[in-house]
């Protein structure tokens, strides 16, 4: 709830967003969609209120909109971020995943569903890691050597590949062929 406050505090102050790789287009749309749509049910369902009940639902509702605006606006103020020392695979304020930039080999284009959301491990198959918001993945980030990420309540899992959600995979596999990794010595 912090970083839904924070994030859309940030949007209204007007400052720009954290530079990197979006992720998440799905869920921001479809929020944003029932964002207008409780707006318009707001409406008409307070008109047929009591004017006494009116004030605390209007409240109610404002929360609402808030936290749907805070969602969208916290998955689009923490993008994914590739640098010389580190990939950060975020999911906006369910966790994320950082990997040492020298063991990102490659990026390939996925079609695959991981249920759960969040950073978790990928049902049969003991060496992957999942990180999205939503079930659907689309782009699998090659480790190597593994790397050993630790999902919490889950265990660690020593990962060879982590599936993640990214609006744009050949944006990320670009960000990653200019980021060169410092060498192995």
């Amino acid at each position: 709830m912090r970083i839904w406050a924070r994030s859309l505090t940030a949007v209204v102050l007007r400052r720009p967003p954290a530079p990197g790789q979006r992720h998440s287009a799905g869920p921001r749309q479809v929020v944003l969609v029932l964002v207008a749509t409780e707006i318009v049910a707001a409406f008409l369902a307070s008109s047929m209120l009591p004017p006494a009940v009116r004030p605390v639902h209007a409240l109610l509702e404002v929360l609402l909109v808030l936290g749907g605006l805070g969602l969208v606006a916290a998955l689009v103020r923490h993008p994914h971020e590739v640098d010389e020392e580190r990939v950060v695979l975020r999911t906006g304020f369910l966790g994320d995943v950082t990997l040492p930039r020298p063991a990102v080999r490659s990026t390939s284009p996925v079609v695959r569903t991981v249920p759960g959301r969040g950073p978790r491990p990928v049902p049969g198959e003991p060496d992957a890691v999942a990180c999205s918001v939503e079930s659907a993945l689309n782009v699998a980030v090659h480790l190597d050597p593994p790397v050993l990420l630790d999902l919490g309540p889950a265990g660690p899992v020593a990962a060879s590949t982590v599936y993640v959600s990214v609006d744009s995979p050949p944006a990320l596999a670009q960000a990653l062929r200019r980021v060169v990794p410092p060498h192995r010595s």
